[in-house]
């Protein structure tokens, strides 16, 4: 496969600046800013595949899933008594994680949680723990994703044996608080199988493997895999799912010129749906259009549908296919039910054709 062909998980430049530092600094041209990209992402790889882990076997815990939970743990720092409350959370937590699965751990204190309206954003979606649910002001919050309905109940109900352990914001679905924690949290490592992945300074050599995290991993049997922090603040990062601000569209910029030499704002493109693929949807994915809602939906309005959905989200699973010309990314769409049941989530795969100002629906489920 050509070098510059190969795909992306995910590319975050939402929280890091470097890209734009690189190609403003340089003055590098489209095409060099793609070719630095896509040369970063395949050092990311060859470093991974040295440490024994692939690449491409990481996706599940690096972009959103329609049929996974993500949620928000929360812990109350006044009820732990240690002062490094992030290890003795991580005590708890590490034994409780399926070592089969692939995870992205997000952290962070929930700061300025004292201030009337964040406390009130965080309370709309608020799970609370059996016994110990009052929501406090001093929170440290766990971020994990790709979890199973099943795994999401035992985290809570195991937990709620926590004394410091007060609940849990659901993050599955938008809501204030998602976005409130996709502001506040920073990505602390990755979590692939018995591996955690994460990063380390820029100076130390990718051969070395460093604890930055500082958990005490070993002891619940995990191996920890470190390269150096471009490569894991690049491709390695989860991005929890929020509508694109106008200050942050240079992440969805620097993620469409990873697999294009072309760069036009996603929000001046036309959605086409050809009447073959409408066609295509409504006999082999009838039963997700009606899940979603939408399977009475003139092909015209299904189109229009996806339109007010592509801002909503960031891009994903972005590649460019050589043997097609074809460049293509996901976008998550979330669908408000009717019957007020939780949103519908489907997946809609995208044809980005930017000197036409198109995006060409290629399918949805």
């Amino acid at each position: 496969m050509d070098p510059i062909s190969q795909p992306i998980h995910t590319l975050e430049a939402r929280g890091n600046v470097m890209l734009e530092v690189v190609r403003d600094g340089l003055m590098l041209t489209d095409r060099e800013i793609r070719a630095e990209i896509q040369r970063v992402r395949r050092d990311t790889e060859i470093i991974l595949a040295k440490k024994g882990i692939a690449y491409q076997a990481l996706r599940s815990g690096l972009v959103p899933s329609v049929d996974r939970h993500e949620a928000g743990f929360l812990f109350d720092r006044q009820r732990i008594e240690s002062g490094s409350y992030g290890t003795y959370v991580s005590c708890i937590l590490l034994p409780l994680l399926d070592p089969r699965t692939t995870q992205s751990v997000l952290c962070g204190d929930l700061l300025r949680l004292e201030e009337d309206t964040i406390f009130k954003i965080v309370r709309e979606i608020f799970v609370p723990a059996p016994a110990t649910g009052e929501l406090g002001r001093w929170l440290y919050c766990v971020y994990i994703n790709n979890l199973s309905d099943a795994a999401l109940l035992r985290l809570h109900g195991e937990l709620g044996e926590i004394p410091s352990y007060v609940g849990y914001i659901p993050a599955t679905f938008a809501s204030r608080a998602k976005t409130y924690l996709s502001f506040t949290l920073v990505n602390s490592f990755l979590k692939h199988g018995t591996f955690v992945i994460m990063g380390h300074e820029e100076g130390r050599s990718d051969e070395e493997d460093v604890n930055m995290a500082g958990a005490p991993f070993e002891e619940f049997g995990y191996r920890i895999r470190s390269l150096q922090s471009t490569y894991f603040d690049l491709f390695l990062s989860y991005k929890i799912e929020r509508a694109v601000y106008p200050e942050f569209e240079t992440d969805t910029e620097m993620a469409l010129r990873a697999v294009s030499d072309v760069v036009v704002p996603l929000g001046d493109c036309t959605i086409i749906l050809e009447e073959a693929k409408h066609g295509y949807l409504l006999s082999e994915k009838l039963e997700v259009l009606h899940a979603a809602g939408i399977a009475d939906l003139s092909q015209q309005a299904l189109a229009d549908l996806i339109k007010t959905k592509v801002d909503a989200s960031y891009i994903y699973n972005l590649q460019y296919l050589e043997e097609h010309n074809v460049t293509k990314f996901n976008v998550m769409v979330e669908l408000l039910r009717s019957d007020g049941g939780y949103p519908a989530r489907l997946v809609a795969a995208l044809e980005y054709r930017p000197k036409e100002k198109i995006l060409r629906l290629i399918t949805l489920y």
